[in-house]
C-alpha cells in the first residue's frame, strides 16, 4: 500500500503549547486523508509572551533591545565532549524485573493500558523502586512541581542503591526545574542530559528566546517524546508529561491522558530509540550549560531538602482497581507474578532526532512518525476513531474524509470544545468544518470540562479545575491501537522529535474503545445537524437529562471576543 503523502506547506513558525499550569482496497482511504491529520497551529507561547517589569523610556527600552540582541548574535552552546557515549543495559536475568517480565511474558510483547493518571504514577515508582541495572527516562517535560519532585525522589532513591540512570529532557521548560536537575545530577549513577538547549539567558523563558533570536530555525523544534524504561525489562510510553496536570494534582487545570505498559522486545527497541537520542548531536549534559560552583554535596543537600516531603508518597490500596482498565495497581500486582498482561505484537517507532536540522520542514519525509501513522490509518477498511486535543482539516482534508466515507469507513472524531480547549483559536479553525464534516457522516464529540463532572470518577478529580483531553490515540479497525506523543499537527509532523506505538490487540482495541465510548457518552457534547436545516446543534448527555445548545457552550465573554477580534486573522496554516 502507498504511503499517504502529508501536503507540502510554508515552514511553520510556532512554538510548542503551553500546558494548563503555566502546557479491502475498496474502502482505503485516499491519501488526501493525510490532510485531514497533519495541520498545525499557531502557539500561545509568543502570543502572550512579554517582558515583565517596571516601566522604560522608549530610548532606554531600545537600547536595552539592541544590547540583548547583539548579545543573541554571540550566544553559542558549548562544545560538546567527545568519548560520552553510553548505552542501555540489556535486561538481566537474574534481576527482579527481568524475572517478571519474563515469567509474565515468555514470548512476544505484552502490555497493559494505563488510562488513569493515579495508576499510571503507580507503575512509575513500583518500576523505579524495584529497578536494580538501570533507569532511562525521556521527557518533554519533567516540572519542578509535587508530581516532578516525587518522580525524581524515587529515582534517586534508586542512584543510591546502585541504580544507573540517565534522564533526557527537553530544554524547553529546564528554566522552572533546573536547580532540581542540578542536585539531582550531583548524585553518584546519574546522569542528565537536556535535547536541543537554549545556549544563554537560560534563567527565564523570555530571555532564552531573546538570545536565540538568531537561531530561531534551531531552537524551534522541540523533543516532545515521552519514555520511562526500567532494567530494560518494563517501559511506559503515551502522552503524559511529568507534572502536576498530567496526574490530576493541579489546582487550575487537568488533563484526561493515556499511558501503556509494555514488556517484551518492544522494549530492548525502546531503548535503542532512547541511545540514538542520548547520544545524538543535539543533546548536551544538563551541567555543561547550567554550571554551579557548589560541590556535589552542597547540591545533593538541596535536593534533599526540595524532594523531602515527597520522600514516603502514599500508595494506591492493594485492592485498588483502575475504573477505565479494570487492572490492579502495578504496586500490588508486582508481588505475585506473573503479571497480568494483554499478548500482542507492538510496534515501536520514532523521529530521528536530526529532525532538528529541519530534514522534514518540507513535509514529504515518509519516516517521521506521522507518516507512519498516517500509512496505518490508510489500512483502515472499516472504521477509524481518532482522539486528539487538537484538530483542523484542510479543504484538502475535507476531500479526503469524505473518500473515506464514500467508501464506506465510518470516522468519529474526539476532541476538545471551545471551552475546553487552552488554545480556544484552534476550535475556531476548526469549527469552519465542522458542519461540512458532520453532513458527511463523521461522530463529532467535544469534550466539555462541565459534562466531565457529571461522572463520579472526574467530578472527585477535577474538582473546581477545568478538565480538558490530552490524549493522542487512534484506533483502526477495532484491531490496532496508536498510542504515543504525536498530535495531529503539522508542528508533530514537520518540528517536534515524537514516539509512537501500534499495539496490534483486538482485546487491547476493545479496551480503549470502550474507555473512549464512556468518556463520550459523560463528558462529551456531541454535534449533529438540526433538521430542517444544516444548523450545529451541541447535545448533553448530562444526568439532570438531554440539553441542545445552538452555539459553542460554556464560552465565557472574554474567549467570546478573543475569537471575534483574532479568528479572522488566523490562517488554517498558522495553527
Amino acid at each position: 500500500m502507498m504511503l499517504p503523502m502529508i501536503p507540502a506547506v510554508p515552514p511553520v513558525r510556532s512554538l510548542p503549547r503551553k500546558t494548563a499550569a503555566v502546557h479491502a482496497d475498496r474502502a482505503r482511504p485516499s491519501p488526501k486523508l493525510a490532510a485531514a491529520l497533519g495541520q498545525d497551529r499557531l502557539t500561545g507561547a509568543f502570543r502572550r509572551a512579554s517582558l515583565a517589569g517596571p516601566a522604560l523610556r522608549l530610548p532606554t527600552r531600545l537600547a536595552i533591545a539592541l544590547a540583548l540582541l547583539a548579545a543573541a548574535g554571540c550566544a553559542s552552546l558549548p562544545t560538546r565532549t567527545p568519548g560520552s557515549q553510553s548505552f542501555a543495559i540489556p535486561a538481566g536475568g537474574s534481576a527482579e524485573l527481568a524475572r517478571i517480565a519474563a515469567q509474565s511474558i515468555p514470548e512476544g510483547d505484552g502490555f497493559r493500558p494505563l488510562p488513569t493518571s493515579a495508576f499510571s504514577m503507580d507503575a512509575r515508582l513500583t518500576l523505579a523502586r524495584h529497578a536494580q541495572r538501570s533507569l532511562d527516562l525521556q521527557y518533554y517535560l519533567i516540572q519542578n512541581d509535587s508530581t516532578g519532585r516525587t518522580l525524581l525522589r524515587a529515582v534517586r532513591d534508586a542512584a543510591v542503591r546502585g541504580v544507573r540512570v540517565r534522564i533526557l529532557v527537553d530544554d524547553l521548560y529546564t528554566a522552572r526545574s533546573d536547580r532540581m536537575l542540578l542536585g539531582l545530577a550531583a548524585y553518584p549513577n546519574v546522569e542528565v542530559r537536556v535535547f536541543n538547549p537554549f545556549p544563554a539567558g537560560r534563567a527565564f523563558m523570555a530571555t532564552r528566546f531573546l538570545f536565540s533570536a538568531f537561531d530561531f530555525a534551531r531552537i524551534n523544534h522541540r523533543m516532545h517524546n515521552k519514555l520511562f524504561v526500567a532494567d530494560g525489562s518494563f517501559a511506559i510510553a503515551g502522552g503524559r508529561n511529568i507534572a502536576d496536570e498530567y496526574f490530576f494534582r493541579s489546582k487550575e487545570g487537568n488533563f484526561i491522558d493515556f499511558d501503556i505498559l509494555l514488556a517484551g522486545p518492544v522494549v530492548p527497541s525502546l531503548e535503542q530509540i532512547f541511545d540514538e537520542y542520548w547520544n545524538s548531536r543535539w543533546v548536551y549534559p544538563f551541567d555543561a550549560l547550567e554550571t554551579s560552583h557548589e560541590a556535589p554535596t552542597v547540591r545533593q543537600a538541596a535536593f534533599e531538602v526540595l524532594t523531602a516531603a515527597e520522600a514516603n508518597p502514599a500508595t494506591l490500596a492493594g485492592d485498588a482497581i483502575d475504573p477505565f482498565s479494570g487492572y490492579h495497581a502495578l504496586s500490588t500486582d508486582i508481588g505475585h507474578p506473573p503479571l497480568d498482561l494483554i499478548r500482542g505484537h507492538v510496534r515501536a517507532f520514532a523521529d530521528s532526532p536530526e529532525k532538528v536540522s529541519g530534514k522534514s520542514v518540507s513535509g514529504d519525509d515518509p519516516t517521521t512518525v506521522t507518516a507512519q501513522v498516517i500509512a496505518a490509518f490508510g489500512t483502515a477498511r472499516k472504521s477509524l476513531l481518532l482522539v486528539s486535543p487538537y484538530f483542523v482539516p484542510s479543504e484538502q482534508g475535507l476531500q479526503g474524509l469524505a473518500e473515506a466515507r464514500a467508501h464506506g469507513i465510518s470516522v468519529d472524531i474526539v476532541t476538545n470544545s471551545m471551552a475546553a480547549n487552552d488554545e480556544p483559536l484552534v476550535t475556531a479553525a476548526y469549527a469552519r468544518y465542522r458542519r461540512e464534516m458532520l453532513k458527511m457522516g463523521i461522530g463529532l464529540y467535544e469534550v466539555s470540562s462541565r459534562e466531565l463532572k457529571f461522572s463520579e470518577q472526574f467530578r472527585r478529580l477535577l474538582g473546581s479545575t477545568t478538565g480538558r483531553s490530552h490524549a493522542k490515540l487512534a484506533v483502526i479497525d477495532e484491531r490496532v491501537v496508536f498510542v504515543g506523543s504525536m498530535n495531529l499537527d503539522l508542528r508533530s509532523s514537520r518540528l517536534n522529535t515524537e514516539l509512537g506505538l501500534l499495539v496490534d490487540s483486538p482485546e487491547f482495541a476493545e479496551g480503549v474503545d470502550k474507555a473512549i465510548k464512556f468518556i463520550r457518552s459523560t463528558g462529551c457534547f456531541q454535534l449533529r445537524l438540526r433538521e430542517p436545516g444544516d444548523a450545529i446543534e451541541w447535545v448533553s448527555n448530562s444526568s439532570d437529562g438531554s440539553q441542545i445548545y445552538t452555539s459553542d457552550p460554556e464560552v465565557d465573554l472574554g474567549t467570546q471576543l478573543e475569537i471575534l477580534f483574532m479568528s479572522p486573522f488566523v490562517s488554517d496554516t498558522d495553527l
